[in-house]
């Protein structure tokens, strides 16, 4: 008996060590700490943790709500939002090592771009910042990912689709509104002389 318990342990490591089985936490882990992914590879901790300090790790007092310290820096001028901006980076350089698919990636940088785009605007951008939260977006990305590939792949592309057919507008839009603007001021001054 001891003989089979130890072939059968023996023979469920790797199984284990792997992460093979779907959907199974390893005991003692809290919720929303890293799980294994079904391949076996999981969010790297200190992902994970850069996440929460720069989007969650301060509770606003009387609230539920959490903020990070990524809106906080990005109130110093000039240096927060790039030093930001590096952060966030750091979380999108460690997905493409992951082997994350690049419809994936290419949602990962347009949340940091959305971000850092608003991000400019005083006060505006910053408070844009606590309410965004790209890194804990873009690691929930990370880890759909990881779990379920084809899945994540297929709402990716279906999201930079959208965001782009939404680009495209706004920037049709922005060129007709120019057009329109010169046209009246070119009918104003053919009316004045």
């Amino acid at each position: 008996m001891t003989g089979d318990a130890s072939t059968s342990s023996a023979d469920e490591a790797p199984e284990l060590e792997l992460g093979a089985v779907p959907g199974e936490r390893t005991t003692g882990r809290r919720r929303g700490e890293t799980a294994r992914s079904d391949a076996g590879r999981p969010v790297p901790p200190f992902v994970e943790r850069l996440a929460w300090l720069l989007d969650d790790s301060i509770r606003v007092p009387g609230t539920d709500r959490r903020v990070g310290l990524d809106g906080a820096i990005g109130m110093v001028p000039g240096l927060g939002d790039g030093a930001g901006l590096v952060a966030s980076t750091v979380v999108i350089v460690t997905a493409v090592h992951q082997g994350v698919s690049l419809p994936t990636v290419g949602r990962m940088v347009g949340n940091v771009l959305i971000e850092s785009l608003v991000g400019v605007v005083p006060f505006l951008g910053d408070a844009f910042d606590f309410v965004w939260k790209s890194n804990s977006r873009n690691v929930a990305l990370l880890r759909a990912e990881l779990a379920e590939p084809a899945r994540t792949r297929r709402s990716s592309i279906a999201a930079l689709g959208i965001s782009a057919i939404v680009v495209v507008s706004l920037l049709a839009i922005t060129v007709a509104a120019v057009l329109l603007g010169v046209w009246l001021l070119v009918r104003a001054v053919d009316a004045v002389l």
